[in-house]
């Protein structure tokens, strides 16, 4: 912490120190909403953020994909089988 100057009496710089371990949740997340502003308003960090979602999403569009080839394909076996068996008819 900063020594205290002549532009700031000693009751204010105590009661900075006396505040400093208790601040409102509110005033908390404010100040955690603007160091994410602060860090995420970098181009190269949007363009990251971006592409990480992309794969992401990719990734769960990918794994639908698969699942449903998966049900068709067994819905598919079974219909061939079906066919197949003749003591069903």
């Amino acid at each position: 912490m900063a020594a205290p100057s002549g532009r700031l009496a000693g009751p204010v710089w105590q009661r900075i120190e006396s505040s400093h371990g208790r601040a409102s949740w509110f005033g908390s997340m404010t100040m955690f909403l603007r160091e994410l502003d602060v860090r995420f308003a970098r181009p190269h960090t949007i363009a990251a953020v971006v592409a990480i979602g992309l794969l992401v999403g990719m990734g769960f569009a990918e794994l639908r994909m698969r699942y449903n080839a998966t049900q068709i394909d067994s819905e598919m076996t079974a219909r061939y089988l079906a066919l197949l068996d003749v003591s069903n008819r």
